[in-house]
């Protein structure tokens, strides 16, 4: 049963990888898009209707069009990482290593991405907070942040995996020290 959930853990990282990576090709295929239709004029009037922000310059909102795709696509990236990481150290768990170095240098850049998953989590929720009446249309529910909040309490939770991990191979090395 173990070898079950874990083959299929890796299925689904393998998976989800190959979203982000459709995912960064559409972020940055959508980003040329809008950037480029920016300077034609029908385009422009379109995205002025659409967007509910008629009689305000588009230009104005360049700026935020591109933290908001350079956000996405940064997200993307650090998902793909987190995949990648965990992937490993599942690879590692069905060889039956546990406390190794690997492990612990995996889960510490497992860490790293989710830590820059959720800072890049904030600055998007931080985006949507300062022009909300723009994206209104696209955000389901702007005063809880759920994305926000499950990426602060997922660090929380793979801190204390990584402090337990770290701790157990001291353990380990004391018991293959007294042996």
């Amino acid at each position: 049963m173990k070898k079950l959930i874990l083959n299929l853990l890796t299925i689904f990282a393998w998976i989800y990888q190959i979203f982000c990576v459709i995912g960064i090709i559409m972020w940055i295929v959508m980003g040329g898009v809008v950037l480029f239709g920016i300077h034609n004029p029908d385009f422009r009037a379109g995205f002025e209707e659409g967007m509910g922000i008629k009689g305000v310059s588009v230009d104005s909102y360049i700026g935020t069009i591109v933290v908001g795709l350079l956000s996405l696509i940064m997200m993307s990236v650090a998902a793909f990482l987190i995949c990648r990481y965990a992937r490993l150290i599942v690879k590692n768990i069905k060889q039956e290593v546990y406390f190794a170095d690997s492990n612990l240098n995996l889960l510490k850049k497992l860490l790293i991405s989710v830590a820059g998953y959720t800072i890049i989590s904030i600055i998007d929720y931080i985006i949507f907070i300062t022009h909300r009446t723009w994206f209104a249309k696209s955000s389901n529910n702007v005063l809880y942040p759920s994305g926000v909040t499950t990426g602060l309490l997922f660090l929380a939770v793979l801190y204390v995996v990584y402090l337990v991990f770290k701790y157990g191979m001291k353990v380990q090395e004391d018991a293959d020290s007294i042996i």
